[in-house]
């Protein structure tokens, strides 16, 4: 079974190259590159991709090594997959050399296909074997080259980190820690997955193709459950961030925010089964990480806002929204310490998954009618902003656990919960954004930039004056929550 972190270079610059090669982590030496040249091959119909195989024969310095892999996972940049390796002496296709039982048998009913080239991969390759402190030993690969496929050409600029022996959980652990020092992020897609979309034989989009999630239980163990699904939140926040870092838009930016604000709402959740909280450094390190971002958030929205009331008013756009957009792409996204947080949780959880004597829906329950007490003995202290603040992350955090533990209602009742919850949580944002946006463009009042000026004021104003009709709009959702059944009831 190979299992490998695949981790790709984001910064193509030399200086960047330079500096991935000497880290000391890496330990790749004075040891010369070695050139691969990999043919991958198919049928015209593509029998074997549907079957969830690829076929390969790669050469390898002056061998050449056919390979065949099964169907696996691919998740958070961790690949997991069966593989089978034979030395060859040509790139003759030829699916008879692998005589292992179980990958004969796999390819059994393809062994009279006729095969072609589907696409190729040109690279050099950098290598080490790494020891971990844990005894686990890890392959190290550097890789620099190019993806061809139907006449177009993509570039190869990656490390990869393969088990050798040991704990999966060791790979992580060594990820986190280059994603921490080097400009790199862990990536989802191999080199086949993007040669088969290069060369149009899978879709552009791939997100229907994502390995589906198995769904929660009402009676699988507390522990064991709230694992696996901090687990899958970490791998999907991470592959969001790097779908972020490839895009860089609002949209995209929003996306990991809510599944980060999920996580952080599901760690707060499982705190009772962390009795030695092994998990607080993770959660420290996330929620540093989303209050740095708070401020590209802050003007984002604030732009959003001003574009609706310019065309409404007839103001001219550009002058605010451009200044708001600037203050926005000025924070720096830290998106490789970001990583680093998710891949170190998630090598935590292997390590030791959380510990519980209940099953799952009786720890779910117990803990959602706590916080529901929690909630609206909140709801009604509140009496100055920052109650109102603290009351607005409590509905956040509240909303975002049941959105999580879905699987175990699938009732109206949860659904009524889960409208009133959004509503609240959308209300009490606007309430929000009133007070920071007078925090964010109070020195523009007496910017010299009349036009600046004036328009950051009269956003200021409009969103002053909407906020006393959020506060009664709030009242009313938050009477509909006391009265609206409970899932769990």
């Amino acid at each position: 079974m190979e299992q490998e972190l695949k981790l790709q270079i984001l910064d193509p610059s030399p200086a960047a190259w330079e500096k991935i090669y000497q880290h000391p982590l890496l330990a790749l030496g004075t040891t010369p590159p070695l050139p691969l040249h990999a043919l991958y091959y198919d049928s015209r119909d593509g029998a074997l991709q549907r079957a969830r195989l690829a076929y390969r024969v790669r050469r390898e310095g002056k061998e050449w090594v056919a390979t065949l892999k099964a169907e696996g996972q691919s998740t958070g940049g961790l690949h997991q997959r069966p593989e089978w390796n034979v030395t060859v002496s040509s790139s003759e296709v030829d699916l008879r050399v692998f005589t292992d039982a179980d990958a004969a048998a796999l390819l059994a009913p393809f062994l009279d296909l006729a095969l072609q080239v589907i696409l190729e991969t040109r690279f050099e390759r950098l290598e080490s074997r790494v020891d971990r402190a844990d005894g686990s030993q890890i392959l190290v690969a550097l890789d620099r080259g190019e993806i061809i496929a139907n006449g177009l050409r993509e570039p190869i600029l990656e490390v990869e980190l393969e088990l050798a022996t040991g704990e999966p959980a060791a790979v992580l652990e060594m990820g986190a820690e280059l994603c921490h020092d080097l400009p790199l992020l862990p990536d989802g897609e191999s080199k086949l997955f993007r040669g088969l979309r290069l060369a149009g034989l899978i879709p552009a989009d791939t997100s229907a193709m994502r390995d589906k999630t198995p769904p929660l239980r009402r009676h699988e163990n507390a522990g064991t459950a709230l694992s696996r699904l901090l687990i899958q939140q970490s791998q999907q926040a991470t592959g969001e961030a790097r779908q972020h870092w490839a895009a860089n838009s609002t949209k995209t930016f929003h996306q990991l925010r809510k599944t980060v604000r999920s996580l952080r709402a599901l760690l707060r959740f499982c705190r009772a089964l962390d009795a030695d909280n092994r998990l607080g450094g993770a959660r420290r390190e996330l929620a540093g990480w989303f209050h740095q971002q708070n401020i590209r958030r802050d003007h984002e929205v604030l732009a959003t806002y001003w574009e609706t009331l310019a065309m409404d008013t007839g103001a001219e756009v550009a002058p605010l929204q451009s200044w708001l957009m600037v203050q926005a792409e000025a924070t720096h996204a830290h998106l490789g310490q970001f990583a680093a947080a998710t891949l170190k949780l998630w090598a935590l959880l292997l390590r030791a998954a959380l510990y519980s004597d209940q099953d799952l829906q009786h720890y779910a329950e117990m803990h959602l009618r706590r916080q529901d007490r929690q909630l609206m003995a909140a709801g009604d202290a509140v009496k100055t902003a920052a109650s109102f603040h603290a009351l607005r992350i409590r509905i956040k955090n509240w909303r975002y656990v049941i959105l999580a533990l879905g699987d175990m209602w699938p009732s109206k009742d949860s659904k009524t919960l889960l409208k009133i919850l959004s509503a609240l949580q959308e209300i009490s944002g606007a309430i929000h954004d009133a007070d920071m946006a007078g925090q964010h463009l109070a020195g523009l009042a007496t910017s010299r930039k009349h036009g600046l000026a004036f328009s950051a004021g009269l956003l200021v104003g409009y969103l002053h004056a909407r906020e006393s009709r959020q506060h009664k709009k709030f009242s009313k959702y938050w009477e509909r929550l006391k009265d609206a059944p409970r899932p769990w009831g």
